[in-house]
């Protein structure tokens, strides 16, 4: 009982702080491209509007579906309503894809116990991610990375089952294989290149071997390289791809995405040094009980430590190579999806290799103090970094005053399209802090300010160019 008690006071924890992050969706608001989407999805047919998107802004076939059928186009009222739900969904669906992960790569593990390691990930995901904003809460991004993020867990555990078991592929795997794939490289250039890059190296991994693993791995890796094609081809690239004068300089690309890389892998790993302690300890606890097997994970020790700086890499030229920018996080939030169990499984193959006969497991893990101190790391979740911002913004107002003054927007526009005024000119918005919110501008003609007021059904509208009067 002693040993049980800080394990689900932890988990205790865990759930609050991810309750904070479903209670912080229940005040976002839509902003950017979520109204431009909203405008073509309510005066467009959804085939008009997906070739539009084809043929003059990008090939994402499978996303574009979701971005153009948002839950804005059901009108502010309800539609505001169910995109929140949409942010809530997604974390929770997030939570379910690592939890079937780690059911398939730790089988013997009880249920309860593979869900606080997918909720430990997500959280670790939500603490150290470049923008939450565009990773859950702000829908377009979500249904355009996220969405394909949490889906590639269940495509990542199909695949370790079909490695582990090496029993003849039935077709319900190829076709949920299949789909997944479809979707996944259908909703971004990222996954896209992961997809190809990922299976043309299971087919060299495979290439001496006459299983069904090498022939499934063929066959997935045409169907990433057809889809690939799709989205590669669109005659919609060229016109988004030209607002960008530094796009296609090998040099250049090379140079950021080796420099993106190191600055990324520091401030992601400087965050997490403590966990790595701690799962480290963990690791060994469980292959003691019998509830990780010692035999698994016999990778090279290299080809393991470059997996999640890879990953990084990759998409970080794919970031540049079309623009020659970084631009908005949403592409880094992906690669730290990917970065941070790349990093925990590389700690896996280095602690079996290297790390275990050079530093023994303290002996003060066997004491009671040491279960508690786990109970301490998890109330970092609740309190450090921008998980602190997180808490300071619900506990302090700012969210709620952040959304009183959206709501009020929305009644002000709503007044002004029934009095046909010309021009509305509404007061600035105080912000959260703990997430990136793209706001409107002073100038009516911006993208934005364009999109927001169409929505609305008024000519035009702006922001006053005065800071918001100090809060209470």
């Amino acid at each position: 009982m002693k040993g049980v008690l800080p394990f689900r006071v932890a988990q205790v924890i865990l759930v609050l702080a991810l309750l904070r992050h479903l209670l912080l969706a229940l005040f976002v608001h839509p902003y950017a491209d979520d109204y431009s989407y909203a405008v073509s999805g309510m005066s467009t047919p959804l085939l008009e509007g997906l070739w539009r998107e084809y043929t003059s802004w990008n090939g994402r076939y499978a996303s574009n579906i979701l971005v153009l059928r948002g839950p804005l186009v059901s009108g502010i009222d309800i539609g505001l309503m169910l995109y929140r739900m949409v942010a809530i969904g997604l974390i929770l669906f997030t939570w379910f894809a690592g939890f079937r992960l780690v059911k398939v790569i730790l089988p013997a593990v009880r249920a309860h116990v593979a869900a606080t390691i997918a909720l430990v990930f997500l959280l670790l995901y939500l603490h150290v991610m470049p923008d939450a904003s565009e990773g859950f809460y702000w829908y377009t991004g979500a249904m355009t990375y996220q969405l394909a993020n949490a889906l590639s867990l269940f495509f990542l555990a199909n695949w370790i089952q079909a490695w582990r078991d090496q029993h003849e592929l039935n077709a319900r795997w190829y076709v949920v294989q299949v789909l997944l794939i479809l979707w996944m490289a259908g909703s971004n250039e990222v996954h896209m290149a992961f997809l190809v890059i990922g299976h043309g190296l299971l087919v060299f991994l495979f290439r001496k071997q006459y299983d069904p693993r090498r022939r499934a791995a063929i066959v997935l890796l045409g169907v990433a390289l057809v889809a690939s094609l799709v989205v590669a081809l669109a005659p919609g690239n060229a016109t988004r791809e030209a607002l960008f004068p530094l796009r296609h300089d090998a040099l250049r690309t090379l140079v950021y995405a080796v420099a993106q890389t190191g600055r990324w892998s520091l401030n992601w790993i400087l965050p997490i040094i403590l966990p790595s302690i701690l799962f480290l300890v963990l690791l060994r606890q469980g292959e003691e009980r019998g509830l990780i097997g010692r035999d698994g994970l016999r990778w090279n020790k290299w080809v393991a430590l470059a997996l999640p700086f890879a990953c990084l890499f990759v998409s970080m030229v794919v970031t540049y190579w079309p623009t020659g920018l970084l631009g908005q996080y949403r592409t880094l939030n992906m690669a730290c999806f990917y970065f941070l169990p790349g990093w925990f499984v590389a700690l896996t193959v280095w602690d079996r290799a290297v790390l275990r006969s050079m530093l023994p497991t303290p002996r003060a893990v066997q004491r009671p103090w040491w279960s508690w101190s786990i109970v301490a790391a998890c109330c970092l979740f609740l309190f450090s970094g921008r998980d602190g911002l997180v808490t300071a913004d619900l506990v302090g107002g700012h969210m709620a005053r952040y959304d009183g003054d959206m709501m009020q927007r929305y009644a002000t526009m709503r007044q002004a399209a029934q009095r046909g005024e010309k021009e509305v000119v509404m007061d600035p918005v105080h912000y959260p802090r703990c997430l990136v919110v793209l706001p409107l501008d002073t100038d009516a003609d911006y993208w934005m300010n364009r999109s927001y007021a169409t929505y609305f059904g008024v000519p035009a509208v702006r922001v006053n160019s005065a800071l918001p009067p100090a809060a209470p």
